[in-house]
């Protein structure tokens, strides 16, 4: 044992001398020949400027200085450059097998990449290696020989630069400096804070700086297969137009490294600005609401892998509404996304572009607005399933609750639906726009269920003069196809059908509309009657449809107390204005007194005497409202239709002279009826008989003309022979007028 021992000293005495020798006595700048020599064998201009240096005690290792890589083509270009580098192992484990690094540095390390107008990167110009047919090392051979402990590595003042020439882009990321402590394989965690600056340069755009601090406690086993984070810190200061700060804490474990890759996790983003977020990548949003997206925040737990990543118990921040749920990208590469959110209340006003200076915030489209075209490749490269539900939802200042709405697209189909309770009502609607063709298509249905109109114009600011009272159904199913939203508008064609039990009206009363013409007509006084400034509708219904941007009324129909209203037009959205007519009839109750002595039928309980049978059970169109949409005023766009008013009073005087006169009226009329048919065919006889006297003239005319051709030469022959007396001779018939 004893000899063992002195043979085991005597062989260590003999390998810590051959390391003193080869340290002091072997000068290693002698290898740098030689190993830039092997460097060109590979396709490599590789230049060691500074020394390559030993150190032996307390670790062994080997120090490399001022480092330059380029192409052999182009050796003074160099892609690569390294001020210091440096290994240390420790010494006294390896004499027990075991490799332990004590440290690894390297300092000033910078990689300089470009790309040319045609698009040939640099690092390209570098020539390949010989293929090598010597099988890798198996992962279970690496797993059985590799025990790494790495008490420090650094990585301090190294940069990356890249160049595009095509796009003109280009990004610097400097000031990197990546350390790490306590590296081993023994799946305990170490430490690993790692800090750098990104500079993004564009045509025509700022630069972009963020600059990023990385903290986490990491954990990797032996099989370099599962991986481990914890207390993960990220923050990113990022300056461009704006300056803000992404804060971003995490723990995330990672399985299957080497083979399929899957995490799972918990992430946290703490509030920021959205708005300067945007604005500092260069997308500027002016809202009507000064500090919206002012506050964003979120926390979930993450998973997925290569292909997906899911948001489970998502909860997310915007401003002063907190949503809840999930959200997923199912398939990267179909851009698969899924998400159901539930939320409080949304004011989407707030969010949209504020109105132009002297505009008011509500606005009618104008006829002459610009098109938009429809992103249709966009379109059909869209796969969603999106679900969101909202307790309260603004939009136009009409505040929706209960709010449900889905959205589905996949292969150019995009669907959706929506459904929520306002002003007392419910609103439903569901679409259809196809892609898929050389045109798309849209389909849309949608209703209302006991809506009542008060509180609606007055959310849209449309009650200052015109107001509608009461609750109505209604339902349009439509369709249109174009690729723009103008298009779109041009083709639209939809029915709609509406009704209400009880609708009221102002400022204006029908009713006094009707008496007023009455009075007119009667040439009688207006009554000293206090009419209300409304017009109140009962069972009202009607159908209207749209073509052409021209909504025609179908079918119009309502009672105003004993009046029943209906109504004809149309509305041109395109020249913004509408034209329609009202026609009211009298209908007669069971309490109106009609006798033959006196005629006393009132409209309403405190409405006028109408004072004449005339009136009753008549269509009148007499009352017509035109005007503009954008600027509608019931009383300044209702007026009596002048041509109708006067053919009415010429009937009602016709009328009236029937009333008075009775049946000498009817006799009269009659007999002038029949005078009038009697001259007509007279007239019409002596025209026919004028007419046969000329035919038979004519007729004569012409049979002597065709006579005396006949008998000429006969006539010739006996005047040579034998005279005619002058008593039987022939006289020369007269010519025939053209």
């Amino acid at each position: 044992m004893k000899i063992l021992l002195k043979s085991l000293a005597v062989l260590l005495l003999l390998i810590v001398l051959a390391v003193f020798a080869l340290v002091f006595l072997v000068d290693a700048n002698r290898f740098k020949p030689r190993i830039e020599a092997l460097a060109k064998d590979q396709g490599v201009a590789l230049q060691i400027k500074g020394d390559l240096g030993w150190d032996l005690w307390p670790s062994i290792g080997v120090a490399v200085n001022d480092v330059h890589v380029a192409p052999l083509a182009e050796p003074d270009q160099a892609i690569a450059s390294l001020q210091q580098a440096s290994l240390l192992l420790k010494l006294i484990p390896l004499f027990s097998g075991s490799f332990q690094v004590d440290h690894i540095a390297v300092d000033g390390l910078k990689l300089n990449l470009k790309r040319d107008q045609t698009g040939k990167g640099n690092w390209e110009a570098f020539s390949k290696p010989p293929t090598t047919t010597t099988p890798p090392a198996s992962v279970a051979d690496a797993e059985s020989n590799l025990s790494l402990d790495i008490q420090h590595i650094s990585l301090t003042n190294s940069s990356l630069a890249f160049a595009d020439a095509q796009s003109g882009s280009g990004i610097n990321l400097r000031d990197i400096n990546l350390t790490m402590s306590g590296v081993n394989l023994r799946a305990e965690p170490f430490a690993v804070d790692l800090g750098f600056v990104l500079e993004q340069a564009q045509v025509n755009a700022g630069k972009l700086t963020l600059a990023g601090k990385i903290n986490s406690q990491v954990s990797i086993d032996k099989a370099l297969n599962n991986l481990r984070l914890t207390d993960g810190q990220l923050q990113l200061d990022i300056a461009n137009k704006e300056a803000t700060t992404l804060a971003l804490t995490y723990a995330l474990t990672v399985t299957e490294l080497q083979n399929n890759p899957a995490y799972q996790g918990q992430i946290t983003l703490k509030e920021t600005s959205l708005q300067k977020l945007l604005a500092a990548f260069g997308v500027e949003l002016q809202t009507t609401k000064r500090d919206a997206l002012g506050k964003f925040g979120l926390s979930a737990d993450i998973n997925g892998g290569t292909e997906k990543v899911k948001l489970e118990n998502l909860k997310l921040v915007l401003d002063e509404t907190s949503f809840s749920g999930s959200a997923a990208i199912n398939n990267f590469e179909t851009s698969a996304i899924r998400a159901s959110l539930a939320g409080d209340s949304f004011n989407l006003d707030d969010y949209l572009s504020p109105p132009a200076k002297g505009e008011p915030a509500t606005t009618a489209a104008p006829a002459h607005a610009s098109d938009t075209p429809l992103p249709i490749d966009a379109l059909r490269s869209l796969n969603l399933n999106i679900k969101l539900a909202l307790k309260k939802l603004i939009v136009n200042k009409i505040p929706l609750e209960m709010v449900d709405a889905k959205v589905l697209a996949k292969n150019g189909m995009i669907e959706q639906s929506f459904s929520a309770t306002a002003f007392s009502g419910k609103i439903t609607t569901k679409g259809q726009l196809d892609a898929r063709g050389q045109q798309s298509q849209l389909q849309f249905d949608a209703g209302v269920e006991g809506l009542e109109l008060a509180p609606l114009l007055k959310a849209m600011e449309m009650d200052s003069k015109f107001g509608l009272q009461g609750a109505v159904q209604a339902r349009a199913i439509g369709s249109s196809q174009g690729n723009s939203t103008d298009a779109l508008f041009k083709a639209l064609r939809a029915n709609a059908n509406f009704s209400g039990a009880q609708v009221r009206v102002s400022p204006i009363n029908l009713e006094q509309q009707f008496c007023k013409l009455v009075n007119l007509v009667n040439k009688a006084e207006d009554p000293t009657t206090t009419w209300n400034e409304y017009t109140e509708l009962t069972e009202l219904s009607g159908s209207v449809k749209w073509r052409d941007q021209i909504i025609t009324i179908d079918t119009f129909k309502a009672g105003v107390e004993k009046l029943q209203l209906g109504s004809t037009g149309k509305i041109n959205l395109a020249s913004d204005e509408y034209d329609i007519f009202l026609p009211l009839k009298l209908v007669k109750g069971k309490t109106d007194t009609v006798t033959a002595e006196q005629v006393a039928v009132t409209t309403s309980a405190n409405g006028c005497s109408v004072g004449s049978y005339y009136w009753l059970e008549r269509g009148l169109e007499l009352l017509r409202c035109k005007g503009s949409l954008d600027e509608i005023n019931p009383l300044h766009d209702c007026r009596p239709d002048k041509d109708m008013l006067v053919q009415l009073t010429k009937d009602f005087a016709v009328y009236k002279l029937k009333e008075k006169h009775g049946a000498k009226f009817d006799a009269k009329k009659q007999e002038l009826e029949q005078k009038l048919d009697d001259r007509k065919q007279e007239a019409k006889q002596k025209i026919e008989d004028k007419k046969q006297q000329l035919l038979d003239k004519l007729q004569q005319r012409l049979n002597r003309g065709a006579t005396s051709s006949a008998t000429a030469p006969a006539a010739e022959a006996t005047a040579s022979s034998a005279p005619v007396p002058a008593s039987e001779a022939v006289p020369e018939p007269a010519a025939v007028p053209e």
